[in-house]
C-alpha cells in the first residue's frame, strides 16, 4: 500500500476520535459544578426565606439590584417594603427544595411557591420571590420581583 494512502485511511478516524474527545471533555467538567450550584442556590434560598420571616431588613442583603431598587421605590425603605409584602407566610423546611440551574439563572421550588435567583459576582441573588404560576405559557405572578 502506498504510504499516502495510509495516512489517508487513518485520518478521518483520528479526526473523528479527536472530535469526540475534545468534546466529552468540556461535558465533563461542567458535571462536577451543577450539583455545587444547585446547593448553593438552595442554601441562598432558604437564606432568604430565614430572613423573610424572622428579619425583613436582612432579606435586603439577598436581593438582586433591580429587584431591592424595584422593592424599596418611593423612597421606602426594603425592610419596611418587605415586612408589607408580607414575606413571612414563605416558609423555610418543609419539603426539600428543588433547584434547577440554567447558566447564570436558577428557579427553586417548594410545594406551592417558587423563587428565581441570578449569579451575581458576589453569588446568587433573588430576582424574584412568592412566585405562583398564572397558567401554562404564562409568566408568574410575584411578591417580591424586579423591572
Amino acid at each position: 500500500m502506498p504510504p499516502d494512502l495510509h495516512k489517508r485511511r487513518r485520518m478521518p478516524w483520528l479526526t473523528s476520535a479527536s472530535a469526540v474527545l475534545l468534546a466529552l471533555v468540556p461535558a465533563t467538567g461542567c458535571a462536577g459544578r451543577g450539583a455545587a450550584e444547585t446547593g448553593a442556590v438552595s442554601a441562598a434560598s432558604e437564606q432568604f426565606i430565614s430572613a423573610a420571616s424572622m428579619q425583613p431588613g436582612k432579606a435586603c442583603d439577598f436581593l438582586a439590584p433591580a429587584t431591592l431598587e424595584s422593592i424599596a421605590s418611593d423612597d421606602e425603605e426594603c425592610a419596611t417594603a418587605m415586612a408589607d409584602l408580607g414575606m413571612e407566610t414563605l416558609r423555610a423546611g418543609g419539603p426539600e427544595p428543588r433547584a434547577q440551574v440554567y447558566g447564570r439563572d436558577a428557579i427553586v421550588q417548594w410545594d406551592d411557591q417558587t423563587m428565581f435567583l441570578a449569579r451575581f459576582d458576589g453569588g446568587w441573588l433573588v430576582t424574584a420571590a412568592g412566585c405562583t404560576p398564572r397558567g401554562k405559557d404564562l409568566p408568574y405572578d410575584c411578591s417580591v420581583e424586579g423591572r
